[in-house]
């Protein structure tokens, strides 16, 4: 005959399979029927807490569930580059100091690559779009002629296909460099691939201004920074990410001794349930002290092996009588998980929702004889 005890009291909170050792401790604790002798299996069932996925991802990627819908958070991606002056206006530049300017014109650009390699492209792009201008030429290279006015120019593109996302236009006649100048624009994008390329043309018409600095030696530092970036979506590289935790539960010494007297055996069933681009190995330790986690040692940890990270697979495996006396010997128990996952796309890319989670549900039996 068999009887079913409720869900156990405590759920799984942002701990991949916490929830083995609150259904051991449901299982634990209940309080065994007196009765003539009878097998009685002992279900503990129960469904986590939504699982979040940032394991999963690079480090300058955070996911932020408080917003409605949710979204990534990515660190700040910047990067500089000086430019020389002689390189600039090279051919016209042979002159010495206090020569008038000559007439100019370039084009170059620099790139701001992601951070982190792992990060292989974001979607939904909402930012601020930072520039940075140090004007250490020696002169205002945004000037107008009679005929003639000048211009900075800046495009802002995907890195992957240079498709153009933003661009900027600075005209001499509405603003100047002077020593710096720092500019922020709303940013956004429908994709960013490996990173962007900012490039920018400077024409310059010869007016009646001199050089006051040596050519040579004279540059302008440019710089682009992405900040506040919030993106919908993000495909990264998961490439043998390992996940490794653990936990500590207590139960009572009565319930302890009461399970090693009357245990026959024990079952377990673990189903994840998610959508996740992923897949991979995972084990549960069960023992009395950290140190003990999946030491090898089977007098000192019960090992759940061979499960796997494979959605909707519903994976059963046995305790012997041993495995739940065990477990019931210890006065602390102490649960542990250790996975190992890879991405199912090409590459090992995984293309992540700030929304997604795993669901984790675990149901643990143990078969006792009641009655005497």
């Amino acid at each position: 005959m068999d009887s079913i005890i409720g869900t156990a009291g405590a759920r799984l909170r942002h701990v991949l399979l916490l929830g083995c050792g609150v259904a051991l401790l449901g299982l634990l604790a209940c309080e065994l029927p007196e009765a003539p002798e009878w097998d009685v299996g002992i279900v503990a069932p129960f469904s986590s807490d939504p699982i979040q996925i940032v394991d999963f991802l690079p480090g300058i990627v955070q996911a932020d569930t408080t917003q409605v819908p949710a979204v990534f958070l990515i660190d700040r991606q910047e990067e500089l580059q000086v430019f020389n002056y002689g390189d600039w206006c090279a051919p016209f530049c042979a002159f010495a100091i206090g020569a008038t300017i000559p007439r100019f014109e370039h084009s170059d650009s620099f790139d701001v690559p992601f951070s982190d390699a792992a990060l292989i492209s974001v979607e939904g792009v909402q930012a601020q779009l930072q520039l940075h201008f140090d004007n250490g030429l020696g002169f205002e290279p945004l000037r107008s002629s009679a005929t003639e006015t000048g211009y900075i120019a800046v495009a802002i593109r995907n890195l992957r296909d240079l498709s153009t996302v933003d661009s900027l236009f600075l005209r001499a006649d509405t603003a100047s460099l002077g020593s710096a100048l720092d500019l922020n624009l709303d940013f956004s994008a429908t994709e960013i691939a490996d990173g962007l390329r900012i490039v920018f043309w400077v024409v310059s018409p010869e007016d009646a201004q001199t050089i006051a600095t040596d050519p040579s030696t004279s540059s302008i530092e440019l710089g682009a920074a992405l900040d506040g970036i919030e993106v919908a979506a993000a495909t990264v590289i998961v490439d043998g990410e390992t996940l490794d935790e653990d936990f500590t539960v207590d139960f009572d010494e009565e319930t302890r001794n009461e399970i090693m007297d009357r245990v026959l055996s024990g079952s377990y069933e673990l189903e994840l349930i998610h959508n996740l681009e992923l897949d991979g190995g995972l084990e549960i330790s069960i023992a009395g002290s950290q140190t003990d986690l999946f030491s090898g040692n089977p007098l000192r940890e019960v090992r759940l092996p061979n499960l796997v990270f494979t959605p909707n697979t519903l994976q059963t495996g046995d305790l012997s009588p041993q495995d739940i006396e065990l477990i019931a010997s210890f006065v602390e128990i102490v649960i542990g998980y250790s996975g190992v996952a890879w991405g199912t796309r090409a590459g090992n890319q995984s293309r992540f929702t700030a929304d997604q989670f795993v669901q984790a549900q675990l149901k643990v039996t143990a078969r006792v004889r009641v009655g005497e």
